[in-house]
This record gives C-alpha cells, structure tokens and sequence, in this order.
C-alpha cells in the first residue's frame, strides 16, 4: 500500500510547503500539513470509505482535506473557536455575494451614525488599549448587524485575525502574556481598514461549490464520541493532543480574545459560559486536565516511564494517558471492520525524559485489537509551534519529530 518514495528519508517533513488558501483562515496553533493529511488519507483510502472522523479537529485541517475526498466529515473539538473555524472552512458559500456584503460593511464602518456600545468584558483592558477596544466594538456590532450566521460566523473570523495583531498579547508564546508597554503604545489603530482587507482577501478562498456532508461537533471527546454508534466511520484520521494543553499547547488561551469578542450566539457549546468563565478554562477542561481519571490505564511501557521522572510530574502524565486510553477504546469501537485509523503524534519531554507516546498508541490500539500496518518519521520544519510552550523564562524546546502511525481494524494487510 504505501508508495516507494514514501519511505525516503524526510520525504514526510513537506520541506518548502506553506498554509494556502482556506487553511489561512484564522490563528489556530500547532496545525497539522494539509498535503501530508492529504496524501495519508488518499494512499490509504479505499473506494468504499465514506466518512472520515476527526475527534481533534482543531482548525479543521484533516476536515478540509477529506470533503475532497468526497468524504462526510465529523469534526469534534472542546474549543468554541476550533468549532468556529472548522464550520466555516467545511461550508459551502457559493450562495453567498461577497461584493454587496464587503460594500454594505464598508458604508457602515464609514457613517458616524451607526450606534455601537462599548464591549466589555474582565480585565479588558489589559489586552486592548481603550482606542482599540472602541474600534474593534464598532466591527463587534457591524458583524452583528448581519443577518445571515453564516456570514457573521466567517466575519468573527476576519475579526479574529484583526485581534490577533493588535490586543497585548505577545505571540511568541501561546500563553497569555502582556506585551511591554513600549510595544502597546506602538500597536497602530487601523482596525478598520485592517479588517476590511482581511474580508476581502480571505473571502475567495470560502468554498464556492457543494461539499460533502460535515458534522460539527462541540464538547469533550470522549463524551461525543461515546454517543457516535459502533463500527459506524470508514476513517479516523486526527493529531490528538501530546500532553495535557497546560504543560504542552494551550490552545485555549490561544484564542481566548478572539471568544471574548464573538457574540456567544454564534458560537457553538452546551457549556459555553464555562469555558469563557476564565482565561485558562478551555485547557484545564481538554484532555488529561482537572477532571481527568488517574489511573484507567497501566502497562509496563507506562510505568517504566512513569516511574524515570519526578514523582511531582507523575499525576499530570497518568491523568493524560487514562484519558488518552478512553478516546483510543471509544475509537477503536467506532471504526468500522476494515477501517482506517491514521495518527500523527509527538513525543514530548517531561522532566528530561521523553515520553513514549508513540509505543503507548501502538500498545493501546493493539489492545483493542487494532493492527499496526505502517508508520513513518517526519521532522517539524514549520508546524506552527512556539519555541517555548512554558513560562518566558523558563524555555522549553518544543518537539521537532513527530511519528505517523497508520493502523487498521481486523487483519494485517
């Protein structure tokens, strides 16, 4: 099954290859290579797969590249913006006459009638400047104004590119960190202008034609997952988290600004309010966070890992491996006989020692009776990663290799 040239040496890395087109909407961190996810699904894929799976959908890169497949997609993310982002791109706008909004837009943004309250929310202040914060109020409203939620649901995220480059956050990190003082008093006030520009050169690459179907769901996976019927998806094809989000990427503080900003009608969760009720909430909910089980999962591969680092460490990695074992079961359940499950994991550090998540997949899949058929090496030349996930003065490399692992149910091919 797999091509000759697949196995070359960093044929895997996609050296040279870039977000284009509809992957650039928003800022999503750590985002999987389209091509890559692409050509795994394609090379594997066989003529009687329908559905494809991302438990993990985050930006909804692998969504994306399997609806051009002609795969019906399932999408589940816990962060509101992940969903935000992955509706959109699996969307189809043709309906949609782009000139008439960015003209109707524009006339408002221009009239010094349109009436506007001031967006408030904790601590609001500390990441905009109040000239900024008035601005982006008036694009808050403008958006709002709109009728159709689909259009607002791509205008929040043209906003949220325009956020991005002008709260004070400094994004040499994913955490949440003020820019010094110096910087904010230099953040230009061209928020208008900015976010018209964003409007006009990411709406051409919104989906013009219809798409297979996509289902979009918001919340834990373990829990959607658990509800989704046995042997009921053709693929699974997802790059599931390495670690807890507090100590690896926290994506929810990653885009935390842009939730405060998007009207909650929008946005799409059975516990919104609890994921925005505070600026780390989303991580300490995601996988291996606060209300994860400490010990449903033990193996000789585990405990020789566990017991290598510091027993002030040991908790956090034995909450993310019991989780990770639920949504490996509740996987390995959903695929159908003859499935496909493509992962693309990493294997992080923890105090100085490296964690086996690959070995840990294998073994759990197997378990469930899962084959390992393939699995390559690749280097990170540009996922978007930081060069520190941790505090700003405590640097922590992140990874730079990550392992594909492509496994199927029943026997070996």
């Amino acid at each position: 099954m797999t091509k000759d040239n697949n196995n070359k040496s960093n044929f895997w890395d996609y050296k040279g290859s870039f977000r284009t087109d509809l992957h650039t909407l928003g800022h999503y961190p750590a985002t999987m290579v389209p091509e890559m996810q692409l050509k795994l699904m394609k090379d594997w894929k066989k003529n009687c797969y329908s559905i494809m799976l991302d438990p993990f959908a985050g930006s909804g890169t692998s969504l994306v590249e399997a609806q051009k497949l002609d795969m019906e997609v399932i999408g589940i993310d816990l962060n509101p913006y992940a969903i935000l982002l992955s509706q959109v791109k699996t969307h189809d706008y043709s309906d949609i006459k782009w000139n008439k909004v960015m003209m109707r837009i524009h006339k408002k943004i221009e009239s010094e009638d349109f009436r506007f309250p001031i967006h408030n929310f904790s601590n609001i202040k500390k990441w905009f400047r109040p000239d900024i914060i008035k601005s982006l109020s008036k694009i808050r409203n403008i958006i709002m104004s709109e009728s159709d939620p689909w259009i607002r649901k791509f205008l929040w995220v043209c906003m949220s590119e325009v956020i991005y480059t002008h709260s004070n956050d400094r994004t040499s990190t994913f955490k949440l960190y003020q820019k010094p003082k110096n910087q904010i008093k230099s953040i230009p006030n061209d928020i208008y202008s900015e976010f018209e520009k964003v409007l006009s050169k990411k709406h051409v690459f919104l989906p013009q034609k219809k798409l297979p179907n996509s289902y979009i769901y918001s919340g834990d996976s373990i829990s959607i997952c658990s509800k989704i019927p046995t042997e009921s998806v053709d693929m699974i094809c997802t790059s599931p988290p390495y670690g807890e989000n507090a100590t690896t990427v926290t994506y929810g503080q990653s885009s935390i600004l842009f939730l405060k900003w998007i009207d909650k009608n929008d946005l799409e969760s059975s516990n919104l309010d609890s994921l925005l009720s505070n600026y780390s909430a989303i991580d300490s909910l995601s996988l291996g966070g606060a209300k994860a089980d400490e010990y449903a999962y033990s193996s000789k591969t585990l405990e020789q890992y566990i017991n290598s680092i510091d027993s002030s460490k040991q908790k956090k990695v034995r909450k993310f491996i019991s989780d990770y074992w639920k949504i490996v079961k509740q996987l390995s359940r959903i695929i159908k006989k003859d499935g496909l499950i493509i992962f693309t994991v990493g294997n992080r550090v923890v105090d100085n020692e490296t964690q086996p998540l690959d070995k840990l997949t294998i073994e759990m899949f197997e378990k469930k009776g899962i084959n390992l058929v393939d699995e390559f090496s690749r280097n990170i030349l540009f996922r978007q990663t930081p060069q520190r996930t941790s505090k700003i003065n405590k640097k922590i490399k992140s990874m730079s290799k990550e392992k594909i692992l492509v496994f199927r149910k029943g026997n070996k091919w």
